[in-house]
Formats: C-alpha cells, sequence, structure tokens
C-alpha cells in the first residue's frame, strides 16, 4: 500500500458523492455514482411514499421498543426467525459497532481481509486489536489458515458474506465451520450479510436461521444496499436471544427514527421492486463484466452482488490515477488501495444502467489509451 493510500485509509469509503460534488463543483444528480455499491435504482416508490405518507410522525419521539416492527423484520427474514432475534441499528454500522461494546476489552478480532474497514475501526475504538488474514488472490475462504489466528484473546470474527470488495459468495457450510469452531473457543463470529439480497442463491446460503443453534452467531443487514436506501439508516441484527438482549442495553436511546420503519416496512413489501432489482442487475452485471474484461490490461473477478471488483494487471496507469482520470469525466470509481491487503492495482465499480455502464467502458479505455 502506497503512502497516500495508508493516509487516506481511515477517511476513505465509497460513496462519498457529497464530497466529490464539492471538490469538483459537479451537482449531486450529474455525478455517474459507480463508488458505492448501492442500488441505482433507488429506493422502492411505495417506500418513498410511506415516507410521504407518515411525515407527520416526526412530531413523536420514536417507539422505544418497536415490536411489531421487529415482527415484521424477522417475518421477512424467515428461516425460523422470531421477533426476539431482532435487534435493531441506525444502519448496520451502528450493529458493527455495537457488537464490540458487549465484548471485554482488549480482545482480540480476527478480520479476513481485504474487507469492511469499519470491523478494524470498531475494535479500535474499544482499545482492542485487528488479527488480519490475508485472503488468497482470489478471495477464497481458507478456513484453516483463519482458525490459526484465533488464540486465548480473540472474541470477536468479522466476516462479510457475499464478500466485500470482491462479491464472492462462500457457502453456507464453510461458514458454519467457522462458526462451530468458534463457539467452541467462545469466539462470537459475526456475518455481514449487507449484500445477500443480491445473490441468486442467497437464501441458501444465508446463517440467519442458525441464531437458533448458534448463541455466538450475529448476523448483521441494512437496507442500504439492496433497497438502495442509504439515507434512511436503518440496519437490523440477528442473534439468540441472549446476545440480541445484550446488543439492545448498549444500544443508543431513538436511534431507529420513525421514517425509516415505515420506509422499511414498505420496500420489504414492494414485490414488483425486488423482482425488477434481481432481474435487472444480474442483466446489466453480466453486460458490464463482459465489456470491462474485454479491455486489455483489466480482469474482473466474479460477483454475485451489484458491484465488480476490477484488478488491472498491465501496469499502464493506477487505481487512483485512473479515479482521478475519471473523476474529470464526473464518475466516481472505489480506489482500492485503501482496503488492507490491497493495492493500487485494484478498484471498484457498482453496476448501474446500461447506458451509463457503457460511458464508464468508453471513458476507461480513453484512460487506458
Amino acid at each position: 500500500m502506497s503512502d497516500k493510500c495508508k493516509e487516506r485509509r481511515f477517511i476513505s469509503h465509497g460513496g462519498d458523492i457529497w464530497g466529490f460534488s464539492r471538490k469538483y463543483n459537479v451537482p449531486l444528480e450529474e455525478v455517474l455514482e459507480f463508488s458505492g455499491p448501492i442500488n441505482f435504482l433507488g429506493p422502492s416508490p411505495k417506500a418513498v411514499e410511506a415516507v410521504k405518507q407518515y411525515a407527520k410522525l416526526t412530531k413523536f419521539y420514536p417507539d422505544p421498543n418497536p415490536v411489531e416492527f421487529n415482527e415484521e423484520v424477522a417475518k421477512y427474514v424467515g428461516h425460523g426467525v422470531t421477533e426476539d432475534n431482532i435487534v435493531l441499528g441506525n444502519g448496520s454500522i451502528e450493529l458493527i459497532y455495537a457488537i464490540t461494546e458487549v465484548l471485554p476489552r482488549g480482545f482480540n478480532a480476527v478480520i479476513p481481509v481485504p474487507s469492511f474497514s469499519e470491523y478494524e475501526r470498531a475494535a479500535l475504538r474499544v482499545g482492542s486489536k485487528p488479527v488480519f488474514v490475508q485472503l488468497p488472490e482470489n478471495f477464497a475462504l481458507e478456513p484453516e489458515k483463519i482458525k490459526k489466528a484465533v488464540t486465548a484473546d480473540t472474541k470477536i470474527m468479522c466476516i462479510c458474506n457475499p464478500h466485500s470488495p470482491s462479491g464472492t459468495l462462500y457457502t453456507k457450510e464453510e461458514l458454519l465451520d467457522l462458526v462451530d469452531f468458534c463457539q467452541r473457543k467462545n469466539v462470537i463470529f459475526s456475518v455481514d450479510e449487507n449484500y445477500i439480497e443480491f445473490a441468486e442463491k442467497g437464501q441458501e446460503t444465508t446463517l440467519a436461521g442458525m441464531v437458533k443453534e448458534y448463541e455466538n452467531l450475529f448476523v448483521i443487514r441494512s437496507v442500504t444496499k439492496f433497497y438502495g436506501m442509504a439515507g434512511i439508516r436503518l440496519g437490523y441484527g440477528i442473534a439468540a436471544p441472549d446476545l440480541a438482549r445484550k446488543l439492545e442495553n448498549v444500544r443508543l436511546p431513538w436511534s431507529i427514527n420513525s421514517l425509516a420503519s415505515c420506509a422499511t416496512l414498505a420496500a420489504f413489501n414492494d414485490t414488483e421492486f425486488i423482482e425488477n432489482t434481481k432481474r435487472t442487475i444480474t442483466k446489466e452485471r453480466s453486460a458490464l463484466a463482459k465489456n470491462l474484461n474485454a479491455i486489455q490490461g483489466l480482469h474482473v473477478y466474479p460477483s454475485v452482488t451489484n458491484f465488480l471488483l476490477v484488478k488491472i494487471t498491465n501496469g499502464k496507469i493506477t487505481s487512483t490515477r485512473l479515479r482521478d482520470l475519471l473523476a474529470e469525466e464526473r464518475m466516481l470509481i472505489r480506489d482500492c488501495c485503501t482496503f488492507v491487503g490491497m493495492d493500487d492495482t485494484y478498484f471498484r465499480v457498482t453496476v448501474r444502467s446500461a447506458s451509463d455502464n457503457l460511458k464508464l467502458v468508453e471513458a476507461i479505455k480513453r484512460a487506458f489509451g
């Protein structure tokens, strides 16, 4: 990792469209946003309508014990999950931080990398130590290698499935192998399923229903990515009742606003939006991957999500230089050099419409030319 990437690592996320707009003096609606892996179709029309319809609720405090909402979330998750397995968060980020609050201080957190940077930050925030395990070049899980990183000080293992930033989907069997190992070692297994709805085999692969069998399992999701509601800030965790109660005890009061719950329920019940999203993303992801792979010097990794990880193989340009060149054309991509375990030969792009994706491909061709 270059010094420049190291400097930006703790302030870098995909989707900083506001900072991009300020820096390049481009109106938000004119930015072609390929960096934040959020559904380009935007929120469900029914969710938008629900926000309008229930806007008057903003004069009240949010429900401090939203039993009915939790029941609906559990019903949406399925797999035998019930209301007492659900804990809410202000986006999945609150849950990522909350789980570290219930652990003894000074613990080790095992994190296969590259991965979402907030797992590391959450551990550091409570004075604990992230222990990184480098994934292989194809980003496959290596369970035995990961297990070897676990010591007596390890209290949590953090994995995302589908994996970010590669888009790889791990099997339920290989994840449960780690869950079972962690339970025997008294280690929490936290699995981030923020992209699970994009995966064709997501329902087969999710660990949500396994919280009935494993008290150390914590499944994290949100409505940010698939449902295109990053600004709503609604996340939900799935855990055994005892762990769910512990997390509720450290959660900040009223962290879930009333409009977030209304919009979420409307989105969960918008089957037309859900089916259209899956159909559209699958189609456009395939086309974009094909067009990017056709550019000499690029390798596109297989993905089950709404984003593609790309490696620059010819050494003609760095990911940072490519990001800057595309910025001049009002396009924002994710420079992956700030991920632990990656360098400036990787970048990530979100799948958008056919026309937007073609604009990106042509702009990358110009940058390489």
